[in-house]
């Protein structure tokens, strides 16, 4: 995912597609784990969406989030943070990005 992904108020595509990588840069192992897409206005951290994810290739790290929840006549526009929560078999939960989020864009 690059650090910017724009959208239209209302839109349920493009999907937003990630790769969760470690420090190094290697992808995650996501076998049998959970993950949600969190996002959050950037001043007060509102979580206006959480959500689960699909995980694509959990060997390879990859998700996608379809923005289904954008369809129920809230209006979201603005600029927000965004971060994946994974949910380890064992129950370890870890963010990624770990040094940031992601800015997504939802325009009028």
């Amino acid at each position: 995912m690059s650090d910017e992904f724009y959208l239209k108020n209302g839109d349920t595509s493009p999907v937003l597609l990630a790769i969760l990588s470690d420090e190094d840069g290697e992808p995650v192992d996501l076998v049998e784990s959970d993950v949600w897409l969190r996002l959050q206005e950037p001043r007060g951290g509102e979580t206006v969406i959480e959500s689960g994810v699909t995980v694509t290739d959990p060997e390879e790290g990859r998700v996608h989030y379809h923005w289904g929840a954008l369809e129920d006549d809230r209006n979201l526009s603005g600029r927000y943070r965004a971060d994946f929560v994974v949910e380890y078999p064992d129950g370890a939960q870890e963010t990624f990005p770990n040094d940031g989020f992601h800015d997504v864009v939802i325009t009028d």
